[in-house]
């Protein structure tokens, strides 16, 4: 690290006790299950706690599991373990897919879900691929325990609504889906792996008799977090699924977008372009899973 300055590691064995260590320090401690974030920013001297709470041993935060007709996700299960569940794979190969999307093998075997979301970032991929699933994040603070909605994760760009140094997830909880309702994951890229997206697009929506009875979308990186396409959500209920409806909803997508140009990844008007194809693939990709679309393009 930068400085050469010494510091506590600390093992917790639960969520609690890694509540409890963070607050004995006061404000100068940090969580850290994979460190493919916060070791990084420690380098480059933007993050310098005294203290580091390893959250991997704590066995209420580890694990995939179905309680309660929900799917739990425990708060240090790392990407690859997402990725290769047969439980998620059954119920949501769209996380699989968005989770197995994240940078590199090396990073996705010590990387979370939970800090893919906490981080902040607009486009990444893991947080993407849930956000339409509609989750709940299990808060552990000095307060006690809430759950939060995926919109209530963040504060800004690359900002999260948590306090690292007072407050822990513990897990995540996403209802089951029923027979009819599916959800998918799209991306475009400059290339395969190692590199954030140029745009994502996630999904999810209950059909009935080739109708939609509900939708929801979330797009990135196009605001703060995975942004909801509101107005194509909207137009879509009632709707059948044909594609001339999934097209016209990419087009009103944009509606709720604001790309931002990006030298890297793609300027805002090739984003203003490709983003409704996206979206109308992400709705492609449900009606797929329907059995109600039967090409490719």
């Amino acid at each position: 690290m930068k400085g050469g300055y010494q510091m506590k590691y600390i093992l917790a064995k639960s969520a609690a006790e890694a509540l409890e260590a963070l607050l004995a320090e006061e404000g100068k401690a940090r969580i850290i299950a994979g460190g493919s974030d916060v070791m990084v920013d420690m380098e480059a001297g933007k993050l310098a706690p005294q203290t580091l709470v390893d959250i991997t041993t704590a066995d209420d935060m580890k694990g995939i599991r179905i309680q309660d007709d929900q799917l739990i996700i425990g708060a240090a299960v790392t990407l690859t373990e997402i990725a290769r569940s047969p439980l998620i794979r059954q119920y949501f190969p769209s996380l699989c897919k968005g989770a197995g999307s994240v940078g590199s093998l090396q990073i996705r075997n010590s990387a979370t879900l939970v800090g893919n979301v906490v981080t902040a970032q607009p486009a990444a991929d893991a947080a993407m691929a849930v956000a339409p699933l509609d989750p709940r994040f299990v808060v552990l603070s000095k307060d006690g325990i809430r759950e939060l909605a995926m919109g209530e994760m963040y504060a800004g760009f690359g900002k999260s609504t948590l306090n690292s140094t007072a407050e822990v997830v513990k897990e995540i909880h996403i209802p089951l889906p029923a027979d009819d309702e599916k959800a998918s994951f799209v991306r475009l890229e400059l290339r395969k792996s190692l590199s954030l997206p140029m745009l994502n697009v996630a999904a999810m929506a209950k059909v009935t008799d080739g109708f939609f009875q509900w939708v929801r979308i979330t797009m990135g990186p196009v605001g703060v977090g995975p942004t909801r396409a509101f107005e194509a959500e909207e137009w879509l209920k009632g709707k059948a699924l044909t594609p001339e409806n999934m097209a016209e909803a990419g087009r009103l997508a944009l509606h709720n977008a604001k790309p931002r140009s990006n030298p890297l990844r793609g300027s805002k008007k090739y984003r203003e372009h490709a983003l409704p194809i996206l979206v109308r693939r992400a709705l492609e990709g449900i009606a797929k899973q329907m059995g109600l679309l039967h090409f490719d393009n």
